[in-house]
């Protein structure tokens, strides 16, 4: 509904922000809106904007939008929806011949619903035996699989299973990604800093063909749609990956309404080397870190929604760059200092 309004929303309260709408008047953001004049309204005041109600912008203090606790602040207006409603007071005329015509579906019992079974059903990877076979942990491939069905990744753990592989707990345990295109998936995104090898489904299949695990050098991901796509090759992105960590010794700060979220952005950047800090920086300790060469640099990333949060840094200069810094990075592993930083 803000949006639709024009307005800007944030997940979080600051003393950038200039309404707080609430549901009942408790809780820390509203304690702190109070602190900081910040004003606080129900859920009706922007339903009226919504409805045409201009007013209501600077209405704001008005008893009507200061009360809450409301049965059903979504509610419209009476007045603000009349014209909306004139249609439905006409009623349809229909004809019973034209009823007959229609014919409902027969209702399902309710004991033929549970046997059905939806082919999209989430798999989940405890109903599978663990591995039979036990390899050496130094030839034991801990596998991620990314940009597949459920149902088909089930099949392939199965695979995995018997041939003694493993399913890795997280990126950074991952030896094997495998994936039949480019997508910039979280999966994608992390393990392409930690893997030894992407490599195509087909690789799983030949190695259960031959009952062991073979060489994937004839199975690497090739994917020219999106190489062409994002600028850069796959097989270089990872042999740059395993000579040294693209965000060694680098410090983010991310602020909170990133997309994607927060902890996405914090996987992807920890995969690859990096440390986010949980706090803002001062300007000074930005400018302690960039001259002081034996301090980690701090790289700022945020999004359109929270430059204001990032005012202080454009008043003195300092680049702020949007989540594409980190995407792309990662996929090209490379970093690219002009292309994503916000004007």
């Amino acid at each position: 509904m803000a949006y639709l309004a024009g307005a800007k929303y944030t997940g979080y309260l600051c003393r950038s922000n200039t309404v707080l709408i609430c549901k009942e008047p408790t809780g820390l953001k509203y304690e702190k809106a109070k602190e900081w004049r910040i004003p606080c309204v129900n859920a009706q005041w922007l339903g009226d904007i919504l409805l045409g109600n201009f007013e209501a912008l600077r209405q704001i203090q008005y008893s009507r939008y200061t009360a809450f606790n409301l049965q059903d602040p979504f509610a419209p207006t009476q007045h603000l929806v009349v014209n909306m409603l004139d249609a439905w007071r006409v009623p349809l005329k229909v004809s019973p011949e034209l009823l007959m015509g229609v014919r409902l579906p027969p209702k399902v019992k309710q004991n033929e619903v549970t046997n059905i079974q939806p082919s999209s059903k989430r798999a989940r990877i405890e109903d599978i035996p663990p591995p039979t076979k036990k390899l050496t942990p130094e030839s034991t491939p801990f596998v991620l699989f990314t940009g597949f069905e459920p149902v088909q990744v089930q099949q392939y753990i199965k695979k995995l299973y018997i041939l003694g592989g493993e399913v890795a707990e997280s990126a950074k345990k991952c030896t094997h990604l495998i994936a039949s295109k480019v997508t910039r998936t979280v999966k994608f995104l992390t393990a392409i800093s930690v893997v030894k090898h992407i490599v195509t489904p087909e690789w799983l299949e030949e190695c259960f063909k031959c009952q062991k695990f073979v060489d994937e050098q004839n199975y690497i991901l090739r994917d020219a749609e999106a190489e062409v796509l994002f600028s850069f090759s796959l097989e270089e992105s990872l042999k740059r990956a395993h000579i040294s960590p693209l965000f060694k010794a680098k410090y983010f700060y991310i602020t909170p309404g990133i997309c994607p979220s927060l902890s996405t952005m914090k996987a992807i950047v920890e995969c690859a080397g990096g440390k986010v800090l949980p706090k803002q920086p001062s300007f000074r300790k930005l400018m302690e870190h960039k001259q002081n060469k034996s301090l980690s640099e701090i790289i700022l990333i945020s999004c359109e929604n929270d430059l204001h949060l990032c005012r202080e840094y454009f008043a003195r200069g300092i680049d702020v760059h949007n989540a594409e810094f980190v995407l792309t990075g990662v996929l090209t592993q490379t970093l690219d200092y002009e292309s994503y930083k916000f004007n």
